[in-house]
């Protein structure tokens, strides 16, 4: 049997920006605190960091974890789901699942077999030797020459000339780490709403950022021009806000400024980034752009980090993590009553919970969505947000119109035609209308020129291929779509059909499994509340495709 990677010594883990001790068969945070795991989930990442960088087979994992009886695969998928969780692994990039093959962990390690202190002391010892190195990420952005390469990069197109990937924002305290992926997530919203500019998802930003070493590297991989990092800090009651923004194809800062004062007065600051950060690129703002610039959204600290907190919530693609969005949101709205993209965002939730069948009083809910999206128009005429979610929430509650939602995306296309989000959703309702021949060439425009395609533009993707019987490469865009985000329903729904269209019912097993370790019920009926598909032949399609999947 593989023996633990270390016995009476200690070595840390480093996972992207975040450092953990692995001691004794248990793992430490950076403070040298336990995180809980069961002891079954202990052993099995004990395996995996003995094989780290290897892939290691379910088989493998049943013989060294349980030695005296064969797991189940459920057993296998619920420990690898554990310990996914301890590590913060949202995305499975340091938990890496492969299909009939098994499970990788990509993870760095230092200090190996460091003989370990006893008492505080000792601890104290590891948490400061894992802030060196986590000082040294930070220092990523202060050098502005990181591991260049000899030559330029050149850029595929001129459209993607203003494509910018927005860095994990660093911080060290808990309260400055929710800051500053508000701040960041923020941005990114703003940016996306200038005509001119293209924003990389920060999924594969934040992906690729824990991969790789070199900033010019990550900007050619992203095809992003222009980076921007940021850190967040606090002193005292104050805050600290260091921003750069960096030339992808040399590494060297072109524009750095820096925010120190009152948490409340961090707004003010906020709202001149975009047009700091475009006059930096040289984008040419159109009468529209400075429109949407000068609306301040809300003056109101507080409710502006609630609906960062949510859309962080959002993220994650559960039910409970919806639930805590709605929180934040509507505690927003009691700080900001006027606050119209706390509103449109509370619809965009309520959409999800459709798609996913996550409802509980249908009619409550759809009631309370229309109202949400139909409050932020009153209070902004032109949010595109507040289109785009009328647009997702008619295409799926039980009282909603096909037409209505492509003329709500329409709108949101029209109000800010430089963000692809409507123009994909669009075409996806093109298909499930019943055109998949009409939508494809609309996807094929948007990811040709996207720089990357976030995760859930394959999902409509794959279903279009799906639906005109392009097998081969609806699979190919529903594994990227799961490659990107391996928690996603929606990818691993798309798999299970298209293995069943396939006839790879090894494949539709394993895809199954995972699907079922996400805690999602795996019948027909659940699985066909998900359909967007409208028209009958390719909804009987669509169902027919799961039970040749083995689905009842």
């Amino acid at each position: 049997m593989t023996q633990s990677p270390v016995h009476n010594g200690a070595e840390q883990i480093r996972l992207g920006g975040t450092c953990y001790i692995w001691q004794d068969g248990q793992l430490l945070d950076a403070d040298g605190r336990t995180v809980p795991l069961r002891a079954k989930s202990l052993r099995m990442l004990e395996v995996l960091l003995s094989e780290r960088g290897r892939i290691v087979s379910k088989d493998r994992l049943s013989e060294l974890v349980w030695p005296d009886v064969i797991a189940t695969d459920e057993s296998i998928a619920r420990c690898i789901a554990d310990i996914r969780k301890a590590l913060g692994d949202i995305v499975h990039k340091a938990v890496e699942t492969f299909p009939k093959q098994g499970y990788r962990l990509n993870v760095e390690m230092r200090g190996q077999s460091i003989p370990t202190p006893t008492g505080r002391t000792g601890l104290l010892i590891l948490a400061v030797s894992c802030a060196v190195i986590l000082l040294g990420i930070n220092l990523w952005f202060s050098d502005t020459r990181v591991g260049a390469p000899d030559t330029q990069i050149a850029f595929p197109a001129a459209d993607l000339q203003k494509s910018v990937a927005i860095l994990p924002f660093t911080a060290d305290a808990e309260q400055d780490r929710l800051l500053a992926g508000g701040l960041s997530d923020d941005l990114e919203i703003r940016l996306s709403e200038i005509s001119g500019i293209r924003i990389v998802s920060q999924v594969q930003t934040q992906a690729m950022a824990a991969r790789l070493d070199s900033l010019i590297e990550l900007s050619q991989v992203l095809t992003a021009r222009y980076l921007i990092g940021g850190s967040v800090r606090s002193k005292g009651g104050d805050v600290a806000v260091s921003l750069q923004l960096i030339n992808g194809s040399d590494g060297a800062t072109i524009w750095a400024d820096r925010f120190e004062g009152p948490r409340e007065n961090l707004l003010a600051y906020r709202q001149k980034l975009p047009e700091a950060l475009v006059k930096a690129m040289h984008v040419t703002l159109e009468p529209r752009d400075l429109q949407r610039l000068a609306r301040e959204g809300t003056t109101v600290p507080a409710a502006f980090e609630d609906v960062m907190h949510a859309r962080r919530e959002l993220s994650l693609f559960t039910y409970q993590g919806s639930l805590a969005a709605e929180k934040y949101l509507r505690r927003a709205l009691e700080r900001d009553p006027d606050y119209a993209r706390a509103y449109a965002e509370l619809a965009a939730a309520f959409a999800i919970r459709f798609e996913n069948s996550w409802v509980v009083l249908s009619g409550a809910d759809t009631e309370k969505a229309l109202y949400f999206a139909q409050k932020a128009l009153e209070l902004d005429a032109e949010l595109w947000l507040a289109h785009y979610a009328l647009g997702r929430l008619h295409s799926v509650i039980p009282s909603g119109d096909i037409d209505v939602a492509l003329n709500h995306l329409r709108t949101a296309m029209s109000l800010q035609p430089a963000n692809d989000d409507a123009r994909i959703y669009y075409a996806t309702l093109t298909t499930m209308a019943g055109r998949p021949e009409a939508a494809l060439p609309q996807f094929e425009s948007v990811m040709a020129t996207h720089p990357v395609p976030p995760f859930w533009y394959y999902i409509g993707y794959s279903n279009t291929l799906l639906h005109l019987r392009r097998y081969d490469e609806a699979e190919e865009a529903a594994l990227t779509c799961v490659n990107q985000m391996p928690n996603s329903p929606y990818c691993l729904r798309a798999l299970v059909a298209l293995y069943g269209r396939l006839g790879r019912q090894d494949d539709a097993d394993w895809t199954m499994v995972e699907y079922a370790a996400l805690g999602y019920e795996l019948t027909i009926a659940a699985m066909m509340k998900s359909a967007l598909e409208r028209d009958p032949s390719m909804y009987a399609f669509l169902e027919e495709s799961y039970r040749l999947a083995g689905v009842e």
